[in-house]
């Protein structure tokens, strides 16, 4: 599970893990990419909860929508829980899982490394207080 590129950083604090860069198409890791950026962080700096069937700018089809007009939220939505992405509340909003995205940690020569050895620099990953389990 190890990728040997670095990232370069783009401003936020997320990057995908190498679960979503192994195991989703092109355009699914697009929407998982934006989902962990800004304006889709919450006040703690979270991705949110999206709203699946929304016509907001804050929902799963607008976040969709701004990967890819051409895209299907549905098509998106399918990949990302059959493999385990994501999980929908039953108030029908989704949650991107912990296990979608790491913290950017910046190297010294400004890049973001990505395997998992430069990872561990003594900050243990946790659950979020709003995951469902």
């Amino acid at each position: 599970m190890t990728n040997r590129e670095t990232v370069p950083r783009t401003g936020h604090c997320w990057q995908p893990t190498d679960l979503v860069t192994t195991l989703l198409s092109a355009s699914a890791r697009e929407v998982v990419r934006r989902w962990i950026s800004s304006p889709f962080l919450d006040a703690n700096n979270h991705p949110t909860l999206l709203p699946l069937a929304s016509s907001d700018e804050a929902g799963f089809n607008a976040l969709v929508g701004l990967v890819n007009r051409d895209l299907v939220p549905t098509v998106i939505f399918n990949e990302l829980l059959r493999k385990g992405i994501v999980e929908q509340h039953e108030s029908g909003c989704l949650l991107l899982r912990r296990s979608a995205y790491v913290p950017e940690v910046p190297h010294e020569d400004g890049m973001i490394p990505d395997t998992e050895e430069q990872m561990e620099a003594g900050r243990a990953l946790r659950r979020r207080s709003n995951d469902f389990r």
